[in-house]
């Protein structure tokens, strides 16, 4: 009865690993094509990259083929634009809410150079390259280009979610932009010095090179009505101190005049970088603007508008690993 016991217990053993081996062969040698575009909180991809004087650059989306087993062929992945999947997730993720929306960027301001990725035999990974065109792109919108891998019968997709599609936010930067600290900036309704209006953040996109725009006062960034309150900020050449400060002095006027944008004063802006305390190889750089203005609110109650003067400083700071050399990703976002 014991050898019996022993048998029936060696056979279960032999079975139960020969279907785990099968389980684990299954997953080890499955290859299957798929994008590299990491979701962020906002259920998209984050795309960072540099505006430079014509307002084109190349992005290079990574292409992965998963699987062990060394690739034995040319495999050409196809690659398109999917719209339908932007609008699904617009649908899906703010409802009714239309003002929260993701836009697709326009055709002009993007091009795929190719129908399809070629990884080469015996490789895994590949770059598809898209080129933007930022020139003029107005950043009130948040623009995502939605891409997804077209199915097709010499490879297999990987279908799980935010891998075989990529929605790519798109994010052009510059040394002025970015999220600035609005404590010291307050905001009064004209004519009094207390109780004033403070927003903890105002976040600048970019205008061009050299310029960005943020919203008037403390309206909520992702108002229905935001466009309407843009402020342009021009960054003249600076001078440098001694101690490698930069300081000029800034251009600043409003896209739309029926606010009635008025600027007080001469707006300045002062550029500074410190290494991280503990971590050397970081460096801190600090982009500081002074300003007072006023202008009107148009859309709170539009028969009556309000005037509001705005006054202070707005810091942004941002982190750059100095041991990264592609700077998109050296800046800590």
């Amino acid at each position: 009865m014991k050898k019996l016991h022993i048998y029936i217990l060696t056979m279960a053993l032999a079975l139960f690993q020969t279907g785990c081996n099968d389980e684990w062969e299954e997953e080890l040698y499955t290859q299957m094509v798929s994008f590299k575009a990491p979701i962020g909180s906002e259920g998209v991809s984050e795309v960072y990259l540099r505006y430079n004087k014509t307002g084109e650059v190349t992005y290079k989306l990574p292409i992965i083929l998963s699987g062990s087993r060394e690739n034995d062929k040319d495999i050409y992945v196809k690659v398109d634009v999917d719209s339908d999947t932007l609008a699904t997730f617009n649908q899906e993720k703010y409802q009714y809410r239309k003002d929260l929306y993701f836009k697709q960027l326009p055709r002009q301001f993007f091009a795929l150079p190719n129908e399809s990725c070629l990884i080469p035999k015996g490789a895994h990974t590949e770059n598809y390259p898209i080129r933007f065109k930022f020139d003029n792109l107005d950043l009130v919108e948040r623009y995502v280009l939605p891409l997804s891998i077209q199915e097709d019968p010499t490879y297999v997709t990987n279908n799980r979610k935010g891998w075989r599609k990529a929605l790519l936010y798109v994010k052009p930067f510059n040394n002025y932009s970015g999220n600035y600290s609005a404590t010291s900036m307050n905001v009064y309704a004209d004519g009094q010095t207390k109780n004033p209006l403070v927003s903890s953040v105002r976040t600048s996109w970019v205008v061009d090179e050299k310029a960005v725009f943020f919203y008037a006062g403390v309206l909520e960034e992702k108002s229905e009505d935001r466009g309407r309150y843009k402020i342009i900020m021009e960054f003249m050449e600076p001078s440098e101190d001694v101690n490698g400060i930069k300081s000029g002095t800034l251009h600043v006027y409003a896209a739309d005049k029926s606010i009635n944008f008025e600027m007080l004063g001469q707006p300045t802006y002062q550029l500074r970088e410190i290494a991280d305390a503990t971590k050397k190889y970081l460096v801190k750089q600090y982009c500081t603007v002074y300003l007072k203005y006023k202008y009107d609110d148009i859309t709170t109650m539009p028969s009556v508008p309000m005037r509001y003067r705005a006054e202070g400083s707005m810091t942004m700071e941002r982190s750059r690993n100095t041991l990264i050399p592609d700077e998109d990703q050296a800046i800590q976002w």
